[in-house]
């Protein structure tokens, strides 16, 4: 599949996404996360941070994917591209890690990246920036979909941090690419 493909075609970035392992838990945390206070029943808060823990892993298989797509992307890069690039797996693997210690804490276990994701070509700086636009406005939207479903405040906070760097890398990227930085008023991870 080539990248511009794969760009225009929104059908095939949600199908490349779902074949990647990605997904965030939707209804048991909903209901859940009105359940967040201490005088809450032990089971009602167990089933709360399973309910965390499936949203956290699915926002930690993005991270682990971004991670890749960012190495993977890198073999493109050159001069500063390399350099923010190579900040951005950085900062990605921080959120990796950061999200594998919140899941562990919760009482869960965290998924591991997978041995390989099936990404487009890249075969030019170019492809590789705008195939980095589109792992972060995804990240921008698991994030926003997942805030309001987490239970714990703590974990909204950190989701919070995480999808504002996100939305950092994506303006740094844009800029990169020679496009407006912040071309919109609120970031929704919506194809540019």
């Amino acid at each position: 599949m080539d990248i511009d493909s794969f760009l225009r075609d929104r059908q095939s970035r949600r199908r490349f996404f779902a074949s990647s392992g990605v997904s965030i838990a939707a209804g048991p945390a909903m209901f859940l996360a009105a359940c967040s206070d201490d005088d809450a029943a032990p089971t009602v808060r167990k089933e709360a941070e399973a309910a965390d823990v499936e949203i956290l892993n699915g926002v930690l298989d993005l991270e682990l994917m971004a991670v890749a797509g960012y190495k993977t992307g890198a073999a493109q890069l050159r001069g500063e591209a390399l350099q923010i690039g190579k900040l951005f797996i950085e900062q990605e693997q921080e959120h990796a890690d950061e999200l594998a210690s919140a899941i562990k804490d919760a009482g869960g276990t965290p998924n591991r990246a997978k041995s390989s994701y099936d990404f487009p070509e890249l075969r030019s700086q170019r492809d590789a920036l705008r195939f980095a636009v589109e792992l972060e406005n995804t990240a921008v939207a698991a994030y926003i979909d997942a805030l309001p479903k987490f239970t714990s405040t703590d974990l909204r906070g950190t989701a919070s941090a995480i999808l504002t760097t996100e939305a950092e890398h994506l303006s740094v990227l844009l800029g990169v690419l020679g496009r407006p930085a912040a071309a919109r008023a609120f970031v929704t991870g919506e194809a540019a």
